[in-house]
């Protein structure tokens, strides 16, 4: 009804104002919210449909393919639980990741293979300040603009926002009309039907992100309107008190017998924890009796080979809500029968157990009796449905919702704010600042300031250990060996040719080193190279090559790659990728989805002779027209043989082809060098 029932912070608490028919009247200070609700899922969908049909185009016009979620807390669980769970119905043809953890690797892994025009982010932070969001929104934008050249245009066209911050938003590189807006009377953990949910209505459509919201209202009606006797969330709430505080229990264990509900027993450790894990009543006095269970669980069958033990004859009582749904969205042969037998069967062995008399009629020695016992009486609900949908996963997490509210009521506390997790955020704002200016003195106590000191060190000596390790990059082509220090930017040269060895080249590259230090090795080589060994001696140098033991001369690790390879791997955006080497000969290289194969496609026929005797430097400066032409004959042809989504044309012959067609673009030279530090991207 709009009271401000979470009194802490003056705010109401209407998430069934989300999803409540577009007729109805919910006022918050004096104001029907429902049009404003209304509109946001108007924009939603404009804008979900617009992606989903490839209207909306990156920056380099291409449509997008992936999207990632950036969030925390109920930006995150949400979107994360209801893309597993709805994910039969979601579009294949585009992936979805999320990125929440302030830890660097997290967003790293989200990004990994993906092409960055091809690429969305999504930015939940209502105030649009959340520090881990914020840290990883910015790490983004950075991945995007080093793709790009650095052209901030094209943030407007990959980043939207789900904030109510217009001038942060703005502020970013994010347009106002791309940011979708949500209350205050919207907590967190309740959002996921709000803008906070665009993620999912993008995987699923529109139609079922609607059917989800309808579930929502349905269970929302049977809340308000089922007697209490018949109440589901009701007697739910009502279980979890007296399990609470008449029989001890300190956990709940849920229990999906569902894979695609994987990450539900996540999402409700929030919802629950965090709403009811309160000491305090409203009045403000502490209480004096158990309040909020710890919520945790896996998706059955699994927990029966790990935890079950315990739950079937620990200890402590563990009440459990078991999850099934009768129609598979997956059959495959007797699955779904042996699932459903498994779940009911657990429910029963811990409601009736198993006793001696029962064990010994079996024949079991009387030593052994004690041991198979099962007591039983161990409570547990069983939650059954027809069958996973959007209108189901509604109407599933309205149930936990309002049991949540019940248990709240029943305790006289407040399930709406979450205090306990602001200290904590206090605290890390002042440690980065004592971490980042290492003179500044500690006041903490005693351990505090150890690790704080601790990492202090670490942080100072992590350029010289292990986890910052250097690569010596060598590029070795028939003019010349170009050598790149990582951390550097002066390119080393030596001259090369045909009496180039690699006796020769050592000598060399010392000299010109010049006792720098390094603590690997990257080379691309231009012959066939197969698990990191060269093959072939090399048309263009000396011999020697083969079967050399370049780890050995250069004591430390060495990995070899061939040079087209090296210099793709460097060019590479994610996808399909091809890459061709215009240089003395062809060189090529083809990557699809981060994996690389060096293709030696120089040597197919074509014509009288091979693709690289018509594209060869030899052949450009006897025939230049003919050559030009040559080059995009085999482009053309190479593409309808491999589908890549784009080719990359690299090597020294490069700069002499003017206009090039559509999703061809040049690379740099520079790119062999990043492409022989990416080749270590696999160590940590």
């Amino acid at each position: 009804n709009g009271e401000k029932v979470n009194f802490t912070e003056h705010r109401a608490a209407l998430h069934t104002a989300l999803r409540a028919p577009a007729n109805a009247v919910i006022v918050v200070d004096g104001a029907n919210v429902v049009p404003e609700v209304q509109a946001v899922l108007a924009q939603m969908r404009t804008f979900a449909e617009a992606v989903r049909s490839g209207q909306w185009q990156g920056h380099g016009g291409r449509p997008i393919r992936n999207i990632i979620n950036i969030g925390i807390g109920g930006s995150d669980l949400g979107p994360v639980m209801a893309y597993e769970a709805l994910r039969h119905y979601s579009d294949r043809r585009l992936t979805l990741r999320f990125v929440s953890n302030v830890d660097g690797t997290d967003f790293q892994e989200a990004v990994r293979g993906l092409r960055p025009d091809e690429t969305l982010f999504i930015v939940a932070s209502k105030t649009f300040t959340t520090m881990e969001t914020m840290t990883n929104a910015h790490s983004a934008r950075d991945w995007l603009l080093a793709s790009c050249g650095g052209d901030k245009r094209a943030v407007a066209k990959h980043f939207v926002a789900l904030s109510t911050n217009l001038d942060a938003v703005e502020a970013f590189g994010i347009a106002r009309e791309n940011a979708f807006a949500f209350w205050d009377w919207v907590g967190g953990r309740y959002s996921m039907d709000s803008a906070i949910g665009l993620s999912t209505m993008i995987a699923i459509g529109v139609p079922a992100f609607m059917e989800m919201l309808a579930g929502f209202h349905a269970m929302d009606a049977h809340f308000r309107q089922a007697p209490l006797e018949q109440n589901l969330p009701v007697i739910m709430g009502l279980l979890n008190v007296w399990y609470a505080n008449f029989f001890g229990a300190e956990t709940v264990a849920v229990l999906p017998y569902a894979q695609y509900l994987k990450r539900f027993p996540a999402y409700l450790q929030q919802l629950t924890m965090e709403s009811n894990g309160k000491s305090v009543r409203r009045d403000g006095k502490r209480v004096d009796y158990a309040t909020g269970a710890v919520f945790w669980g896996e998706p059955g069958t699994n927990g029966q080979h790990s935890f079950y033990q315990l739950i079937h004859q620990g200890t402590r009582l563990i009440p459990c809500d078991f999850i099934a749904f009768g129609e598979a969205l997956q059959p495959l042969g007797r699955h779904q029968d042996l699932l459903l037998a498994n779940v009911i069967a657990q429910a029963e062995a811990l409601a009736f157990g198993k006793t001696a008399a029962a064990v010994k009629a079996e024949g079991t020695p009387a030593a052994l009796v004690p041991h198979k016992v099962f007591e039983g009486n161990r409570p547990s609900s069983l939650l059954l449905a027809d069958r996973l949908t959007p209108a189901a996963l509604g109407s599933l997490v309205a149930l936990y919702e309002h049991s949540v509210f019940t248990q709240a009521c029943v305790w006289d506390i407040n399930p709406f704010d979450q205090w306990g997790v602001e200290l904590g955020k206090q605290l890390a704002l002042r440690v980065a600042g004592e971490i980042e200016a290492p003179r500044k003195r500690l006041q903490h106590d005693a351990s505090t300031n150890a690790a704080i000191q601790w990492y202090r060190h670490a942080r100072r000596a992590a350029p010289a250990t292990h986890t910052a390790p250097r690569t010596l990059v060598l590029d070795v082509g028939g003019s010349h060996v170009k050598a790149l220090l990582q951390g550097r930017h002066e390119e080393i040269k030596i001259v090369s040719g045909p009496d180039m060895t690699p006796q020769r080249m050592l000598p060399a590259l010392r000299k010109a080193l010049r006792g720098a230090h390094f603590d690997r090795v990257s080379m691309g080589f231009p012959a066939p190279v197969v698990h990191g060994r060269i093959v072939h001696e090399p048309a263009n140098l000396g011999t020697g090559w083969v079967g050399f033991d370049f780890e050995k001369a250069f004591a430390c690790p060495v990995r070899v790659i061939n040079d087209a390879a090296m210099q793709a791997l460097g060019s590479y955006a994610g996808g399909r990728m091809l890459f061709l080497g215009l240089g003395t000969g062809l060189g090529s290289a083809m990557i699809v989805e981060g994996r690389v194969e060096a293709t030696e496609l120089a040597h197919l026929p074509f014509r009288k002779r091979s693709y690289e005797y018509y594209v060869s430097d030899a052949y450009r400066e006897q025939h230049k027209k003919k050559w030009h032409d040559n080059v995009f004959e085999i482009i053309t042809l190479l593409r309808k043989a491999l589908r890549p989504d784009y080719v990359v044309l690299g090597g020294g012959n490069v700069k002499h082809l003017d206009d090039l067609p559509k999703d061809v673009r040049r690379g740099d030279n520079a790119n062999a060098f990043k492409g022989g530090v990416r080749l270590w991207e696999d160590v940590a």
